[in-house]
């Protein structure tokens, strides 16, 4: 399992790093709609959402990159939805619950990407994975006092070290583009709300009885374990830059 994780965690930083260096505006769409695509399902499992439709998504999509508004889209998107159900008085509105997560928030990572360029995406993504690998390997080392019962497996000191961690390298990979104080502020809240995006999908999944969102990549679970402390997060660099 652990070689397994190993592996297919260097696959993927490989990938996204190619990706970004390729730097192709058709790559990145494609990238993307694959990332919503299989978020979607595993999202449908999640919430018990059987008649969601993925193809609502993908349209929503394609129009919101035509026109360059994608948060937009994805807010009439779910209005439409939720509409509807309230429309048919359905028992349930959960069938909308996929069209707000993770459709909204991948919706905002393409709006950082088409708003920001390539530069910002990658940073993003930097600032969370050295946020989640140093809180992983911090609270192995020196971790005792448990973080949240939302997610039994971090600790205090892991979550802490992480932030220190992201926010000091985040900073200096910012200041290649932005000042001091801007990086360092960006850094540091893109790394508070990488926290809060792991924290929520381990409650979806505690709520689903869940222990991981899919089996898409072998020693990592599903799509959404693995981004999502990624697409909570460019609400910061919306707002910010």
């Amino acid at each position: 399992m652990l070689k397994d994780r190993i592996l297919w965690g260097v696959i993927m930083a490989v990938a996204v790093v190619i990706v970004a260096l390729i730097d192709s505006f058709w790559l990145t769409f494609v990238v993307f709609g694959v990332l919503l695509y299989f978020a979607f399902e595993e999202a449908k499992k999640l919430f018990n959402a059987k008649q969601a439709n993925i193809i609502f998504v993908l349209i929503a999509f394609v129009l919101a990159s035509i026109s360059k508004e994608p948060l937009a889209f994805a807010a009439l998107l779910f209005l439409l939805v939720l509409g509807y159900l309230v429309y048919i008085k359905a028992d349930t509105l959960k069938e909308a619950l996929p069209y707000l997560y993770p459709t909204v928030p991948i919706f905002a990572l393409w709006q950082l990407y088409l708003d920001q360029g390539m530069f910002v995406l990658f940073w993003l993504i930097f600032i969370v994975v050295v946020c989640d690998s140093s809180a992983y390997f911090i609270g192995k080392l020196i971790g005792t006092t448990p973080f949240s019962q939302t997610s039994a497996s971090k600790t205090r000191e892991g979550v802490i070290g992480g932030l220190i961690c992201a926010t000091v390298l985040g900073m200096l990979f910012g200041l290649f583009q932005y000042g001091f104080f801007l990086s360092l502020f960006c850094a540091f809240f893109v790394a508070i709300f990488a926290v809060i995006g792991d924290l929520l999908e381990s409650y979806f999944k505690r709520k689903a009885d869940l222990k991981d969102s899919g089996s898409l990549i072998p020693g990592h679970g599903g799509l959404l374990d693995r981004i999502d402390a990624i697409i909570i997060a460019p609400f910061v660099l919306i707002a910010l830059l």
